[in-house]
């Protein structure tokens, strides 16, 4: 209209909401979202799992996938030639609950956490050799896991595993020369069901989220974590997951029964910023893949949801549903991008895991 002769006289905007009743030259092209996304899908692997985890070795991305049926970590790779993910490595390991993996230089390391037999750490000294367990993971303190993560803390990799079991604890693992080994135990009696590592105020945090009571935020201080503070009105919270936006740090809180929840930190406290229905949830998991973050809603009992948060309003928009076919008991989602292409995997409990490819479209006239 700024461009070729015509004249449009008073006409308004009917939708949407935000610009209704808006006039049309008042309008600013440059405020128009000619883009749009969506997720469709690309590949099943057969077997069920309860995490995923995306990470690269000597330059090429890979994925594991915990499989406790199957009694394994399976570690994918990319066929260039079929232009498929195909399994690269198993590691065996009955009633994993987790498998997280960690590159030093030319080695990898991946433990696995399991709810029998004792958690075990897995290691690769250089290319071109198979994964070998190597240790077993403080047995005494690792009774139930149910989620490990990977933190750095005074310049040194660590795991943190988060121990449901009333007689165990969720207990920090370092590095010290070959292996890991406990530098604390966390927590003690209450379990811990999950574990989220973040930074705050330029500090390592470590939130825990159990099933007796609000999660608990520590923080780094004196070569050990400390209590900082709760979280207050977060009752009956199964897991925790953050992401970044705008200089902020933003909390996805899962809630199996009730509404999961989206906070924000303010500097002293994370504080409520919105909330999503979730029955069956048990995960709430942010996901930055290129430009756009994204949080999925996983659901045992509806289809899960996939949200994308706007920067200028600062809340998450419904996105789309995820499926056909339809997720089974998601419980873990990650990302990975591959000759170009963006790959959101997900983690199915008692179904299959699917792949999901990511596509931009271009809406504009």
């Amino acid at each position: 209209m700024s461009t070729v002769n015509a004249s449009v006289g008073t006409g308004a905007c009917a939708s949407p909401s935000t610009l209704a009743h808006m006039q049309l030259r008042h309008l600013d092209p440059k405020t128009f979202k000619c883009r749009a996304i969506e997720l469709s899908w690309f590949q099943t692997v057969g077997e069920s799992a309860l995490g995923v985890e995306s990470f690269s070795y000597q330059g090429e991305p890979h994925v594991v996938l915990a499989q406790p049926f199957a009694g394994r970590c399976l570690i994918l790779t990319w066929d260039y030639g079929l232009q498929r993910f195909r399994p690269e490595e198993e590691l065996s390991a009955p009633s994993v609950v987790s498998c997280k993996p960690l590159e030093l230089g030319q080695r990898l390391f991946v433990l696995a956490a399991r709810l029998w037999g004792g958690s075990q750490l897995w290691a690769r000294p250089g290319p071109g050799l198979r994964l070998a367990p190597t240790q077993t993971l403080a047995p005494r303190r690792l009774l139930r896991p149910n989620d490990a993560e990977l933190l750095w803390l005074d310049g040194q990799p660590c795991f943190v595993v988060a121990d449901a079991s009333k007689a165990g604890s969720t207990t920090l693992l370092c590095r010290d020369g070959p292996g890991f080994y406990p530098r604390q135990s966390l927590h003690a009696w209450h379990r811990d069901t999950d574990a989220e590592a973040l930074e705050l105020d330029g500090r390592p945090h470590l939130l825990l989220a159990s099933a007796s009571q609000r999660p608990v935020l520590f923080h780094w201080f004196g070569g050990r974590f400390e209590r900082r503070t709760d979280i207050p009105e977060a009752e009956d919270v199964y897991a925790t997951r953050h992401f970044r936006a705008g200089g902020d740090v933003f909390l996805c809180l899962t809630r199996y029964i009730g509404d999961s929840m989206v906070m924000r930190w303010d500097g002293s406290m994370f504080r409520l910023l919105q909330q999503l229905p979730s029955r069956g949830a048990h995960v709430f998991q942010p996901l930055l893949i290129a430009r756009d973050q994204l949080a999925i809603l996983g659901s045992d009992f509806a289809f899960s949801q996939v949200f994308h948060f706007e920067p200028d309003k600062g809340f998450l928009e419904p996105l789309q549903e995820l499926g056909p076919p339809a997720l089974v008991a998601p419980r873990a989602f990650a990302h990975i991008t591959m000759s170009g292409r963006r790959f959101l995997f997900a983690a199915c409990f008692k179904g299959p895991t699917q792949i999901y490819q990511l596509h931009e479209l271009d809406l504009s006239a």
